[in-house]
């Protein structure tokens, strides 16, 4: 019975014309996003440089738009678009009602479809970031030896990365999809998540104090799922370099930026709002602590 429940809900997922209108959008935007990075941040010419400095440059264009579109906000968008198209559409056409009469176990029923979404948008993930990583070698004019430096290295650490927020979002999308059994209210209530992330991250780049005295960064998923990168970045490859420090500092609020280019030193600071060991662990416990509740209510759901 899982593996049937899970293999149908991997085939609910794979509609062609929702995957289709995602990748429209997503590519739309990462050519926007790529426009302005690079004309802020490749140089011209970057063929033209040794191989090393190419491999710089990508990786710092690379990781940025992984963190803030190929697996940031656009991957959690698409996480509350197709959480929605499985157990909260279930219940909408009260099939969900009919599979619950028969004698199956209720986890085993939640847990499939659980696996089946991660598993769906992890695959969705890793299409993003190849598509990323094809857009930037191909509009940044690298050469394809920089590959293995500014992408290759750092794909291990992204791909744990992809699996973390995959997992994370469903997990926000399930207990939705129990509390409310409608699709509707399920995409609204998971969208929640890209929703934090974008306007906190806005908040954070916004000149003031605001972001800091009202203790924001609490629950600012960007600068939290930046925490659990950069970590994860640190963890399996080897030491960032500190430009790519900078970027991540600028973009996800990790690290302390200091004023020119010119003083960046050997390392960066961590900001210290939160340290990355307590920023995973809470993402972790709040996905565990979703999945949790989602299977008690589902246990307690009547037919």
């Amino acid at each position: 019975m899982f593996l049937a429940i899970y293999r149908k809900t991997l085939g609910d997922l794979s509609e062609p014309k929702a995957i289709l209108t995602y990748l429209l959008v997503f590519v739309s935007v990462l050519w926007f996003l790529l426009i302005g990075f690079g004309n802020n941040e490749i140089p011209d010419a970057v063929a033209k440089l040794p191989l090393a400095e190419q491999e710089l440059e990508l990786l710092t264009a690379y990781v940025p738009l992984t963190w803030l579109w190929g697996v940031g906000i656009g991957l959690l968008v698409a996480g509350a678009l197709f959480v929605a198209l499985t157990l909260a559409t279930e219940a909408d056409r009260g099939t969900l009602d009919l599979l619950l009469s028969k004698p199956v176990r209720r986890w085993e029923v939640l847990l499939a479809i659980f696996l089946a979404n991660v598993t769906f948008l992890f695959a969705v993930a890793v299409a993003s970031l190849l598509l990323v990583a094809v857009f930037l070698y191909q509009m940044g004019g690298f050469s394809t030896a920089a590959l293995g430096g500014g992408v290759f290295a750092v794909l291990p650490a992204t791909l744990v990365y992809a699996l973390f927020v995959s997992a994370f979002v469903n997990a926000v999308g399930m207990a939705a999809s129990v509390a409310t059994r409608n699709r509707l209210q399920t995409a609204a209530l998971t969208a929640v998540v890209p929703a934090l992330f974008f306007v906190l991250f806005v908040a954070r780049l916004v000149p003031g104090s605001i972001y800091e005295d009202y203790s924001l960064y609490m629950i600012d998923v960007s600068y939290h799922l930046g925490n659990v990168y950069a970590l994860l970045l640190g963890t399996l490859g080897d030491p960032l370099p500190v430009e790519l420090q900078a970027q991540l500092g600028f973009w996800a609020g990790v690290y302390e930026v200091p004023q020119g280019q010119d003083a960046l030193g050997e390392s960066l600071e961590l900001v210290g709002y939160v340290d990355p060991v307590v920023s995973l662990a809470l993402c972790v416990c709040l996905t565990l602590g979703l999945l949790a509740v989602a299977l008690v209510q589902f246990q307690r759901l009547d037919v």
